[in-house]
């Protein structure tokens, strides 16, 4: 058995279709890193069934399905195929060629081929199972995975050792005989359980079969004596109704009589009362215009009265207008006086202003003169001040010059000695050993600060996915959360609904409530509460029962009895009560139905209910036929001859006798309904309810790994900040030593000629100082003379303002003066000008009142003319209201003589009503009584239907003559009673009894079945695990002798082995001890990490030489040795390939020598990896070599 062909397509970094041929011998996989190179072997282990992604260095299993790069599109599945060799039948197939194939579409669905055919997961495990392939096989080796067999703990080594040995597939079939013996001892102890049950039913069924045979063949006599009895009282009710519709008519003919007379009467008074109301509407409108004309001749009456006191008021307005003419003249020759008298007090006045005035002048000629002379004298002033300033500002530069000069003398022979004593040479060697120092600590940071950013961009990266991955998680979660509340909440309404009885009558809610309550014994509930039904079955169900949803259930007929009491007592309704102990009910044939199109089933069979409420079932719904539509109802109960009732799904109904019932209805309106969903919404909410909490784990579960990885990034970022923080310090601590070795190289350099300058400059700046010393004894002599000649113009300054100020008073006072004559002057102006209008108005007002009394006059005459047109139209108001009254007299008294009329025609009217009442009361006695036998009758025909939903033809076909009523009726009771002595009867024991019997024989044989099934596992099981520690046990043996032999030759030497570290050989761990050539080594971690990869191989070489496997795909295994042992390796591998065939993934080059065909994966498009085959022996041949 060899590998021959991999096929791959959009699986990694090979979207393209690629096809890898393998021939005998070893195979070489070389090319750069990142290539995709390491694809190849992950491709062969995904084929092989493997189920991790992190194995297959992805993140989730979608990441091997090509991804796309920026020139291609992404692939929508990943493929590979694996076509095996297999004429030796190494596999258990008769095929030469065995081609196992993979699919994954990115929607998450995959499939398994082996073949053409479509297999399981399960059946590609067990095909390879002991043959070294497979998922936990050692044909697909990795670097990480031959690490794992020396780091691993000694209890994780022997998934490999197992394989090797061979026992894989005896753990393999132990462990499902195990899963079989356990479904096996959990079956045969349910079975057990149901078996203890069925006994208990048996006999009891038995017995409650017999009763029920009984109870038929006693309901079927009842029903056909009661049917009689009842059609006999049909007969002689319908006689009894034709009597009574006989009278009603001739009653109803009487009363039409009657209703004409009354009717005449009735248009005389009308015409009567019209005439009077006309009487009445024209004597008010002649009322209302006696009021109207009275109203006019008041409104002239105080018309003339106000004319004759707005001429008295006038009259009165003359005389006083006289008298303030009189007046006005006397005030006329007092005002002149005063104005004369004012006009001289204003001249004297006038000629003070006047001297005042010219004082004034002269006062403020003198004070200008004075106020010249003091500027003059502070022009003086200020110019002697400006030259005392420059003086002393002389004086201090000269001062400081003196001050510079000698302190630069100090500081340049300070200087000079201090140049005397600086070693430039030590400290420039200082500086620069430092600053080596601080380049190789800013570099040793940069390159740590490179390696954390690489890891944090894992983090980041991880962080990404997993956040990404917790958001769907969430959103799940809320569109999860928002069913439940609102499925919560609508249940809730719904749970309110059925709480409060919504939608049942008060009587039956009264009679639950009373029950409840412990007040009625024997109540059980309503129908609608006692049954279920499947949502699709709920209105077919609702409509079948009707209003008989809301009959109450009673524990017998006495339950009931007290119950109607009650509710008669307290007036609280009326309502149907179901005895459990008389309420017998038979069910429908259907198997001829059930073939039918549309048939659904009998609506008994259609509803759950507890077994004790069957006869109340039967009754209520063991007549009627569920359908899928109206049509096939239709169809159904035309074939049955409309014996029965047929409800659709929809709640249409087809009605025995054939008529039809239908329409629309309300959406779960039904009690029946709401219990319904208010079940399918608890299932629902307890469903999303534990989704929820699945989903919680799971955020649990992401938000703890993102806490883990932000906390290791957190961590990151700090140490990066630590980092940039100190590389920031030894960056400016480098360009400071720097500027510091420039600093000192150029103090050095102008030290050396800075002392000769500086010994120059002392010796000028001490010139500088002498000649310095001298001017500023000049200058003080100076300021001394300019502050004497400042001091003498003060003291003049102080004496002329003494003289001003008092130029300034006297101005003051003259100017106070002559403000208040020209104050005195304008109030004597103002008073004569205000005389002066006074007169003048004085005067036009006296003009006024003479025009004023002229109008008067005339006024007056013209109210005399109003009075007099205003007495002439009163008396013509008062004669036509005297008119008006007389005709409202007559109107009276017509109307009196038509009520009289009237009243005799009401007299008539009541004497006919009294008659027609009479006909009334006597056609509703006869109506009362033709009601009651049709009440009975229809009671008749509607126990019929209830009892035995059988219409009267119906009834007429099935009755029998009454001959001896009698007898009849005493037959009847003698029935009732026998049935009701019966008890409860269950209809159904008949076919369960059959039912359970039979299948509780059939369980007696499965259980001795079962009983000798798990014997015989348990020893196939004892049987396995005794094979396994032989198998183990020998090969074990064979490969640490070769792990020996194998360790010595690799190694050039020392000493190697392989031991059990338990007595259980099946559980055990597996140790491994070595000691290379001249080295003493406890702890394999003591080795280095080519000796551990090298001890590794060494024990796979082992495996393969004791059980070799039919192909080997390694990959980079042995990336960790040196040259020298790649060369021991190639060669081994040498060596192994006439048994096994070997394809290596490498770039080693002593591996890629000993290939006989090298394949080059490149890529030459970003993203895309390409194959090269290349034979070896075709280009040794090409190149003339060996």
């Amino acid at each position: 058995m060899q590998l021959k062909v991999l096929e791959i397509q959009g699986f990694k970094s090979f979207p393209d279709r690629t096809r890898l041929t393998f021939g005998p011998g070893i195979t070489a996989v070389v090319g750069p890193n990142g290539s995709g190179k390491s694809n190849i072997s992950d491709a062969v282990r995904w084929v092989l069934g493997e189920q991790s992604s992190r194995t297959l260095r992805g993140a989730k299993m979608e990441d091997v399905i090509f991804g796309g790069t920026q020139t291609r599109r992404s692939q929508g599945y990943a493929f590979v195929s694996l076509t095996i060799d297999n004429r030796d039948r190494a596999l258990p197939m008769e095929e030469d060629e065995v081609t196992v194939s993979r699919k994954l579409y990115r929607s998450g669905e995959s499939e398994y081929r082996i073949g053409s055919a479509q297999v399981r997961l399960r059946d590609v495990y067990e095909l390879f199972l002991d043959t070294g392939l497979g998922r936990d096989g050692y044909s697909v080796i990795g670097q990480g995975k031959i690490a794992e067999i020396v780091s691993a703990k000694d209890s994780d080594r022997r998934e490999i050792f197992e394989e090797a040995a061979g026992i894989a597939k005896f753990r393999f079939r132990r462990t499902e005989a195990e899963r079989r013996l356990a479904a096996a001892r959990e079956n045969l102890d349910r079975l057990r359980d149901i078996l203890g049950e069925l006994e208990r039913r048996v006999e009891p069924l038995r017995q409650e079969s017999e009763k029920a045979k009984e109870f038929l063949v006693l309901a079927g006599e009842k029903k056909t004596l009661e049917i009689s009895l009842w059609m006999d009282n049909l007969r002689k009710a319908r006689a009894l109704i034709r009597a009574e519709e006989d009278k009603i008519l001739v009653e109803q003919s009487r009363r039409k009589e009657l209703d004409g007379e009354i009717a005449g009467v009735e248009a005389e008074i009308a015409a009567l009362y019209q005439k009077m109301q006309e009487a009445s509407v024209q004597a008010e409108e002649a009322r209302s215009q006696v009021k109207s004309r009275e109203e006019a001749a008041a409104a002239r009456t105080a018309e003339i009265a106000v004319c004759e006191n707005n001429r008295e008021h006038n009259q009165q307005a003359q005389r006083e207008i006289a008298a303030q003419l009189e007046e006005s003249g006397q005030a006329g020759a007092e005002s002149e006086q005063a104005i004369a008298a004012l006009e001289s007090l204003m001249q004297e006045k006038s000629a003070a202003l006047d001297a005042l005035r010219q004082e004034g002048e002269a006062l403020g000629r003198e004070l200008a003169a004075s106020q010249e002379e003091g500027t003059a004298i502070q022009r003086e002033i200020d110019r002697q001040r400006a030259l005392r300033d420059a003086v002393y500002l002389d004086v201090s530069k000269a001062g400081a010059e003196k001050d510079a000069s000698a302190s630069l003398l100090e500081e340049a022979r300070a200087r000079i000695e201090e140049g005397a004593r600086q070693d430039f040479a030590s400290l420039l060697a200082e500086v620069e050993a430092q600053l080596a120092q601080a380049k190789e600590d800013l570099t040793a940071l940069e390159e740590e600060a490179s390696g954390l950013e690489n890891t944090g961009k894992g983090y980041r990266l991880r962080l990404e996915r997993k956040a990404a991955k917790r958001e769907e998680l969430l959103a799940q979660r809320q569109k999860w959360e928002d069913q439940l509340r609102e499925k919560s909440q609508r249940a809730r309404l719904l749970e309110d609904l059925e709480n409060s009885m919504e939608g049942f009558a008060q009587s039956v809610k009264y009679i639950v409530k009373q029950g409840k309550k412990g007040l009625l014994q024997g109540i059980v509930g309503p129908v609608s509460q006692l049954i279920a039904a499947k949502g699709e079955h709920a209105l077919a169900i609702e409509t079948a029962l009707g209003g008989a949803m809301q009959n109450i259930v009673a524990e017998d007929e006495e339950a009931a009895k007290a119950a109607i009491r009650q509710l008669s007592r307290d007036r609280a309704g009326r309502a149907t009560f179901l005895p459990l102990t008389s309420v017998k009910g038979n069910r429908l044939d259907v198997r001829s139905l059930s073939r039918q199109a549309g048939f659904v089933g009998l609506a008994a069979d259609l509803v759950t209910y507890d077994p004790r409420f069957e006869g109340v079932v039967a009754w209520l719904l063991g007549r009627v036929v569920v359908a899928e539509d109206l049509d096939a109802a239709v169809a159904i109960a035309k074939g049955a001859r409309y014996q029965f009732r047929v409800v659709s799904l929809d709640g249409q109904v087809v009605n025995a006798g054939g008529s039809l019932t239908g329409g629309s209805t309300a959406k779960s309106a039904g009690a029946l309904s709401r219990r319904t969903e208010i079940e399918t919404l608890t299932q629902e909410v307890s469903a999303l309810t534990a989704k929820i909490g699945e989903l919680e784990k799971k955020l649990l579960a992401a938000q703890g790994e993102i806490g883990r990885d932000q906390a290791e990034l957190t961590a990151l970022e700090s140490r990066k900040k630590t980092l940039s923080e100190d590389a920031i310090r030894l960056e400016s601590r480098l360009q400071r030593l720097t500027q510091r070795r420039q600093e000192l190289r150029e103090a050095r350099d102008f030290a050396q000629g800075e002392t000769q300058r500086l010994s120059a400059r002392a010796k000028e700046l001490e010139g500088q100082n002498q000649a310095a010393h001298r001017l500023l004894e000049e200058l003080t002599a100076r300021l001394s003379e300019v502050e004497i000649q400042l001091e003498t113009a003060l003291l003049r300054k102080e004496k002329h303002q003494g003289l001003l100020g008092e130029l300034q008073d006297r101005l003051s006072q003259n100017s106070l003066s002559a403000l208040a004559a020209e104050k005195d002057v304008e109030r004597l102006s103002g008073r004569r000008d205000q005389l002066r209008q006074q007169r003048e108005n004085q005067a036009n007002r006296g003009q006024e009142l003479i025009a004023r009394a002229e109008a008067l006059v005339g006024e007056n005459a013209a109210i005399g003319k109003k009075i007099e047109d205003l007495q002439a139209q009163r008396a013509q108001s008062q004669r036509q209201a005297e008119e008006l009254r007389g005709k409202i007299l007559e109107l009276m008294a017509q109307r009196e003589t038509w009520e009289g009329e009237t009243t005799q025609l009401r007299g008539r009217e009541k004497e006919l009503s009294a008659k027609r009442e009479d006909s009334a009361r006597s056609l509703a006695r006869l109506e009362e009584r033709r009601l009651n036998l049709q009440g009975s009758y229809d009671g008749v025909i509607q126990r019929l239907w209830d009892e035995y939903e059988m219409t009267r033809t119906e009834a007429e076909a099935l009755a029998q003559p009454v001959k001896d009523l009698p007898a009849a009726q005493r037959r009847l009771q003698e029935l009732k009673g026998k049935i009701k002595a019966l008890g409860n009867v269950n209809l159904g024991a008949l076919e369960e009894y059959e039912e359970v019997s039979g299948r509780y024989e059939a369980l007696k044989g499965q259980v001795e079945d079962v009983t000798q099934s798990e014997e015989e596992l348990s020893r196939q099981i004892g049987g396995l695990t005794r094979e396994m520690r032989e198998i183990f046990a020998e090969s074990f043996q064979k490969i640490a002798r070769q792990f020996s032999k194998i360790f010595a030759e690799l190694f050039g030497g020392g000493r190697a082995s392989l031991s059990l570290t338990g007595e259980d050989v099946l559980e055990c761990g597996i140790e491994i001890a070595v000691q290379p050539p001249g080295k003493v080594i406890k702890n394999l971690s003591a080795l280095s990490g080519g000796e551990q990869a090298f001890v590794a191989i060494a024990i796979y070489f082992a495996i393969l030489t004791v059980n070799p496997a039919p192909f080997c795909l390694l990959d980079e295994i042995e990336a960790a040795l040196d040259d020298v042992n790649v060369d021991k390796f190639a060669r081994y591998l040498r060596r192994l390939c006439g048994k096994t065939q070997f394809i290596a993934i490498t770039h080693r080059r002593g591996t890629m020598e000993e290939a006989d065909v090298l394949y080059g994966v490149t890529m030459q498009e970003e993203g895309v990896s390409k194959l090269l085959e290349l034979k070896v022996s075709e280009l040794e041949s090409k190149l003339g070599m060996k």
